[in-house]
């Protein structure tokens, strides 16, 4: 079995796992300040778009590819800490990881006068890093997120996809040290390209496909501010 849980959710668990005794060593600071970890649930929406370059005995053939998007619930575990750097205003930096269930990409090929369904890509997770600076609006939070995402797919469908991650949320306090929080993320990630043999009419066919993704995630979670 392939091990998933590499260096980005170890750096994940030793940011969750940090001391919190220092929580009672400045009674005096902001409410949102200091280490901080929550998971959300919620739906993640892929569109993608793809280009085809088939060959055949060495000759280019007209071909055309189209993808569908894997639209899915997920969880995303997300921790991190805030800098109070003036009153009511902070500076954030986190990390932030979610399993893709093994999903894969389908790709329905066009070439030869016939239809051709093949496998792309399997994403097996997602993690990133962002920085976020946040307004304090009495015990609720307006933040932003601005950062790096990465997918992690099966090393036998394609590289890995690496893209940049903007997102929108607010965290509302409900009890004590406890908040809940919505967010909304889009990430757009760069092409990359993965080759296939395609068998088509007795004949195989070299095909060579290029994907770009957009995702759009929408989160409710629960979280702590140690």
């Amino acid at each position: 079995m392939r091990r998933i849980w590499s260096t980005p959710f170890l750096l994940l668990m030793a940011v969750v796992c940090l001391p919190v005794a220092a929580k009672g060593q400045d009674q005096t600071r902001s409410k949102f300040e200091g280490f901080y970890t929550d998971l959300g649930l919620g739906y993640r929406d892929v569109n993608t778009s793809s280009s085809s370059s088939l060959t055949l005995n060495g000759a280019v053939i007209p071909s055309s590819v189209s993808s569908g998007g894997s639209s899915h619930t997920l969880a995303v575990l997300t921790a991190g800490y805030n800098f109070n750097i003036a009153q009511n205003y902070y500076f954030g930096i986190g990390a932030n990881i979610s399993p893709s269930n093994g999903l894969t990409q389908q790709l329905q090929i066009q070439a030869l006068n016939k239809n051709t369904t093949v496998s792309g890509v399997t994403s097996l997770y997602n993690y990133g890093f962002f920085i976020s600076p946040g307004l304090q609006i009495e015990d609720g939070l307006l933040y932003l997120k601005v950062g790096k995402q990465t997918q992690v797919n099966n090393s036998n469908t394609g590289p890995n996809f690496s893209g940049y991650l903007l997102g929108l949320g607010y965290k509302q306090f409900v009890y004590d040290s406890i908040y809940l929080f919505g967010e909304a993320n889009y990430s757009s990630y760069d092409a990359q390209t993965t080759t296939r043999t395609i068998v088509s009419s007795g004949r195989t066919i070299n095909a060579s496909v290029t994907t770009s993704a957009q995702t759009t995630r929408l989160l409710l979670g629960l979280g702590y501010q140690f």
